[in-house]
């Protein structure tokens, strides 16, 4: 049988991400993955450097033993000078290599990232990234077993795609200060006036990969052999506490980040030049090295981050905190409640408020991927008789209450292929005003109407009359219907 060229590319797509998640985080002890390097690197990173300080001082006495040595015993001693050389040199190669193995697999995952989310225009990266957060929405499963792990394993890629829309929207609406950030966006616009493609893009280069970086390593101090024994973790992935108390906590965060600093500047540092050039080596250098501390300025800045850039990835994370949460409770009808977690925040002076507007501009109160529940418009006055399904799949909604949707069903049947919809609140049944609108309906009828669209996917959450909401993961699964954001035609509901 001929395969539909639409549902091998959409099942490609969501292939491709998935083994780009694993390559952050995978199962099995997570061997193969950077968090499973990070681990190793925290359990061998200090015997290591001991090993190596040693071998030095080894070597410095036996520079020592020499320059007083006679010439009997000089022909030995410069040989045992330079096995000792040698084996200084063989254990900091290899100490090299490792570091340059867990740079390469984080940069190519950056790398991959950004293409999976960068366009050639504004539209296309919006596009791209609405498209990216719809899919790890409705690939982490929302109830089950594995739920809370896989949500867990999702989060770093959520965050690191509002980050990278954040800091675009804020230099657009020149909110951006930090001074190397502004450098290296005039950079970029001069290179652009360059003719044909470049190579470097300093904005893409040197700021975004860096704070991708900062982000997808965030957690990453979760896996170091304190921070698991504060979560009293048994086996391969911690086992995140419901409660901590209030001094647990800090310590916890502690540990965590002073450990994700460390496997950042030192587990993956920089990269090492190729090439003979001494001023082209020191140029390189020199910016290896603003990129890195940038990174980790963000990183560090992240718990309190005042108005400076660690608002890149704080605001992201409180947000992919509540609705990717990665524990236990978890109340898929609440998920639009994150403007009001950010918005409290923001009153009680955890967050900055301006950037949580700024974010919610973006974002909306519904996230990608949501289901929507809302009346179609009719064309005559006549009151709404059903309600159809829909699924949130754009960001920046004309306003954070009015989600851009892909409709699924049509005149309650299940479809493939859809329009796109702005649903206001009026027709939004997660809203009081569209729920009385169907109240006058016959209580038969609306079983009649719930039967008829639970038929197909059965989602056991349609337990009302009148639901909120859907969960679409069993509608996503099949590749034939994760073609959500092709570009169609938006109309107003």
């Amino acid at each position: 049988m001929a395969t539909d060229p639409k549902t091998s590319v959409e099942n490609s797509y969501s292939k491709n991400l998935t083994k780009l998640i694993g390559g952050l985080l995978s199962g099995s002890r997570f061997q193969l993955s950077v968090y499973g390097a990070a681990a190793r690197f925290f359990g061998r990173d200090e015997q290591d450097t001991a090993d190596i300080a040693q071998l030095q001082d080894i070597w410095e006495q036996s520079q020592a033993r020499l320059a007083q040595a006679n010439r009997k015993t000089e022909a030995s001693l410069i040989a045992d000078v330079q096995q000792k050389r040698q084996r200084l040199f063989d254990a900091e190669h290899r100490y090299e290599q490792l570091q340059q193995q867990r740079y390469n697999q984080l940069h190519l995952i950056c790398q991959q990232l950004l293409e999976l989310t960068e366009g050639q225009n504004r539209q296309e990266t919006i596009l791209r990234s609405s498209r990216l957060l719809g899919t790890l929405q409705l690939l982490a499963p929302s109830e089950g077993d594995s739920m809370a792990a896989m949500q867990q394993k999702y989060k770093p890629f959520y965050k690191a795609v509002l980050s990278l829309r954040l800091l675009d929207h804020l230099l657009e609406q020149k909110l951006i200060t930090n001074s190397y950030i502004l450098k290296k966006a005039q950079q970029r616009a001069e290179m652009l006036q360059l003719p044909g493609p470049q190579p470097y893009c300093p904005f893409r280069d040197d700021v975004q990969i860096p704070l991708l970086m900062a982000v997808l390593l965030q957690d990453v101090g979760h896996y170091h052999p304190d921070a698991l024994r504060l979560l009293r973790a048994d086996g391969s992935q911690p086992n995140y506490r419901l409660q901590f108390s209030a001094a647990e906590r800090q310590e916890f965060l502690d540990v965590s980040l002073q450990a994700s600093l460390r496997f950042l500047l030192k587990g993956i540092g920089m990269p090492l030049y190729r090439g003979n050039s001494k001023s082209e080596r020191a140029e390189f250098q020199q910016n290896e090295q603003e990129k890195i501390a940038f990174a980790a300025t963000v990183l560090r800045t992240a718990a309190a981050p005042g108005s400076g850039v660690g608002n890149l990835l704080r605001i992201p994370q409180v947000y992919a905190s509540a609705v990717l949460p990665g524990r236990a409770r978890f109340i898929y009808e609440s998920l639009p409640k994150v403007a009001l977690i950010l918005k409290n925040g923001a009153r009680a002076g955890q967050y900055d408020e301006r950037m949580v507007d700024q974010l919610l501009t973006i974002t909306g109160i519904f996230p990608q991927g949501y289901g929507i529940v809302y009346l179609p418009k009719e064309k005559s006055a006549a009151a709404p008789e059903r309600y159809e399904f829909a699924i949130v799949n754009s960001l920046y909604p004309p306003s954070p209450e009015t989600p851009l949707c892909r409709g699924v069903t049509r005149n309650l049947r299940f479809k493939t292929s859809g329009q796109n919809l702005a649903v206001s609140v009026d027709h939004n049944l997660y809203f009081k005003p569209a729920r009385q609108k169907l109240a006058v309906i016959p209580e038969a009828r609306l079983q009649e109407i719930l039967s008829k669209l639970s038929s197909n996917f059965e989602p056991a959450q349609l337990r009302h009359f009148l639901p909120r909401c859907w969960h679409p993961d069993e509608f996503f699964a099949p590749a034939k219907h994760q073609n959500l954001w092709n570009r169609t035609e938006l109309q107003q509901n």
